[in-house]
C-alpha cells in the first residue's frame, strides 16, 4: 500500500506545530526542533518507546502520518498531530495497560480530519 503523505514535507510542519505549543516551546535541554522527531517503523517499537517513559520535553516520535511530541518533561502527555493538524493530547500508559495500543493507533490512522478534530475517532 502506497502512503499518501510525504514525511519530508511533514517534518517542518510538525516542527512548527510543536514550537507553537506553549509547553513544548519551553523545552531547553535540548531545545525543541525537528531533530527530536524520530521515525518509528512499527507499532511494537512505538509501544515500547511509550512504555519507556521519562522522555525529555519535546521528544517526539512519528509513525506514518502521525506525530507524537512529549509535552511534559519526563512525562507521558503527547501532543498528537496527524498530517498538518494537532488534535489531541494523549497519555498512553493506560491505553497500553489495557492492551489497546494497536487498536487505538489504527483508529487514529483511519480517522478523517473531522473525526480527529471532533475527537470522535
Amino acid at each position: 500500500m502506497e502512503n499518501a503523505f510525504d514525511t519530508n514535507a511533514l517534518l517542518p510542519v510538525w516542527e512548527a506545530i510543536g514550537k507553537s505549543n506553549p509547553w513544548i516551546a519551553q523545552a531547553n535541554d535540548p531545545a525543541f526542533d525537528r531533530t527530536l522527531l524520530k521515525q518509528v517503523d512499527d507499532l511494537t517499537q512505538l509501544e515500547l518507546l511509550f512504555q519507556y517513559g521519562n522522555w525529555c520535553l519535546g521528544q517526539g516520535f512519528y509513525y506514518q502520518n502521525l506525530c507524537f511530541i512529549n509535552q511534559v518533561d519526563g512525562g507521558d502527555e503527547w501532543l498528537t498531530i496527524k498530517d498538518d493538524y494537532a488534535f489531541e493530547s494523549i497519555t498512553f500508559s493506560r491505553i497500553i495497560g489495557d492492551g489497546k495500543f494497536t487498536e487505538y493507533i489504527d483508529r487514529l490512522l483511519n480517522a478523517t480530519k473531522e473525526q480527529c478534530i471532533n475527537l470522535t475517532y
